[in-house]
């Protein structure tokens, strides 16, 4: 997968997130605050997704790099996107209680 592909996917989350956050606020009059979890989780989650395809193509088309430190990112991007979500998810949670 081209890396232009990922981000582009990133960015029809933001716009589903943007049109879900405009409707809500035309919908309630009311602004939906403390959602900076699940507006993290979408670019952490994209980095991850990079960082594995680097190393699958340094892996199967000698491109430059190294697998070892894109494996090594790619733990740590899907680590702070599984952290982003659950945050965001408890942020969410506490929005609505």
């Amino acid at each position: 997968m081209e890396n232009k592909r990922i981000w582009a996917m990133v960015g029809v989350v933001y716009v589903v997130f943007g049109m879900f956050l405009m409707t809500y606020w035309i919908a309630t009059t009311s602004l939906l605050t403390g959602l900076t979890g699940l507006m993290l989780f979408p670019v952490s989650a994209g980095m991850a997704v990079q960082c594995f395809n680097n190393r699958w193509k340094t892996l199967h088309r000698d491109a430059p790099g190294s697998p070892v430190i894109y494996l090594l990112l790619g733990i740590g991007c899907t680590a702070a996107a599984g952290f982003t979500l659950v945050w965001g998810i408890l942020q969410l949670i506490d929005q609505f209680s």
